[in-house]
């Protein structure tokens, strides 16, 4: 699995209509949304076993026992490589406060709520600043490219 050559186009197109769909387990949640970014990048589907299985977090656990490694990093480590999260480039995966999202540079997205409680909220895809509670990185691979963490 390789990023295509047009995987920023592909990104951006995928991202576009999801900007302003609210959170839904299974559908349109922080795993959903990361498989669906790298197979726009790579034309590579890495969610398979999941799709149709859980619609609540409870049965998104469930599923990450029953078809994946136990825990989602320990799942997002047996399908891509580690990275440290410092070295983590546009595009690959990040987990934030025990969320996926995809690392934009400056910033990762990953579908939520922004201001929450506010008269400002609304649910799409949100921007998350790029700190240290970026816990975990994996690579989304360039052709040739050798990451390793």
């Amino acid at each position: 699995m390789i990023r295509l050559p047009d995987w920023e186009a592909r990104l951006g197109a995928y991202m576009e209509p999801l900007r302003a769909l609210a959170f839904a387990w299974g559908e349109h949640d922080c795993c959903t949304f990361a498989a669906g970014a790298v197979a726009a990048m790579t034309g590579v589907e890495t969610m398979d076993e999941f799709r149709g299985r859980y619609t609540t977090r409870r049965g998104a656990v469930t599923a990450l026992r029953r078809y994946g490694a136990g825990t989602l990093a320990d799942t997002m480590a047996a399908k891509f490589a580690a990275i440290p999260p410092a070295q983590a480039q546009r595009g690959d995966l990040v987990m934030i406060a025990g969320n996926l999202a995809v690392n934009m540079g400056r910033f990762a997205v990953t579908p939520g709520v922004a201001a929450p409680g506010t008269a400002d909220e609304r649910a799409g895809l949100i921007r998350l600043p790029r700190g240290d509670n970026w816990t975990h990185a994996w690579a989304v691979p360039f052709a040739g490219e050798q990451r390793h963490g």
